[in-house]
């Protein structure tokens, strides 16, 4: 059979990153649906996580065969540390504050991933990096100072938790090199516990109907079960296909479209200083992905990238 064309596989990759960023975008509208009580929805996330990973792992494992650990040495368990807290500050996030205040907070996590690689990695960063992040950190002060006048900024402090400890993860990972995808299922599991037995997390509010009627946790089995693990799965094979930077645009999307989904649903209109701060962190951010992109592609041609072990 012959083989597939690099543009072939560009326009697959093009197919499933821009399939799993769209899915991403469903995250917090899912749990905003859901509307349970805070503790309950770490509890009940982490767990459906937890389970959907473990299984996603266990057959692969049979299928592919092998014998590798479920944990991957210290670099994963630094990784359960870090998703354990990203997780409960996402969950808090996105109760406390405005939604469009918890995305474009997350759009950060590039820039802080640049920083920690350049700090705790010693990779050299460009000036135009510097630059970027200068003017991100700008937007985030625009949005948190509107949150420091809404009442909100607790919530948004914890958006910006979230964001360093999902670029801590990154930075742990890149130095490792190893898969640490089970993890974060292990992350997922630790913050349930943690809310069940120190937080009191009521589970009895998951029973109780919520947007549209529907139970929160159907929502939540949908967010937990297939939106968030398929929505990984397809970013994560998009750098197969893609240069990473341009996988990480993707990201955008939530940034982009989460807000127009809590508007059409909820009627939650941002306020002029988030809108203002949040243009100006997704303007720096495909700005700088534009010129990275430009100025370096995957080190490996596309038909190598298809020839690798899956």
């Amino acid at each position: 059979m012959k083989a597939p064309t690099s543009n072939t596989l560009l326009r697959f990759g093009f197919l499933i990153t821009t399939l799993g960023g769209l899915l991403f975008t469903l995250d917090l509208p899912l749990l905003r649906l859901a509307g349970a009580e805070k503790w309950a929805m770490v509890a009940a996330r982490g767990l459906l996580l937890f389970t959907s990973i473990t299984v996603s792992w266990l057959i692969v494992r049979m299928v592919r065969g092998g014998n590798g650990p479920f944990i991957a040495g210290r670099a994963g368990l630094a990784v359960i540390a870090t998703n354990t807290v990203a997780n409960i500050a996402f969950i808090g996030a996105s109760v406390e504050t405005d939604i469009a205040n918890v995305v474009f907070i997350l759009a950060l996590v590039p820039i802080l991933t640049a920083i920690f690689a350049r700090l705790f990695l010693g990779e050299p960063v460009h000036p135009f990096t510097w630059l970027a992040s200068i003017l991100a950190f700008v937007g985030v002060f625009i949005i948190i100072r509107d949150g420091l006048q809404s009442s909100k900024i607790i919530g948004d402090i914890m958006a910006l938790v979230c964001a360093c400890c999902t670029a801590a993860a990154f930075t742990i990972i890149r130095a490792s090199g190893k898969n640490v995808a089970t993890s974060l299922g292990l992350g997922s599991l630790v913050s349930a516990v943690v809310a069940l037995l120190f937080f009191n997390a009521q589970l009895g509010t998951l029973l109780q109907p919520a947007g549209f009627g529907v139970p929160a946790w159907a929502w939540l089995a949908l967010n937990g079960l297939l939106v968030i693990p398929l929505s990984s799965t397809l970013i994560a094979n998009g750098p197969r296909y893609l240069p990473s930077v341009d996988v990480s645009m993707f990201f955008l999307l939530e940034t982009v479209l989460t807000p127009i989904w809590m508007w059409m649903l909820f009627g939650e209109v941002p306020s002029r200083a988030v809108l203002w701060g949040g243009m100006l962190i997704v303007t720096t951010l495909l700005a700088h992905s534009v010129w990275r992109l430009r100025v370096g592609m995957a080190s490996a041609p596309l038909e190598k990238a298809y020839a690798r072990e899956p």
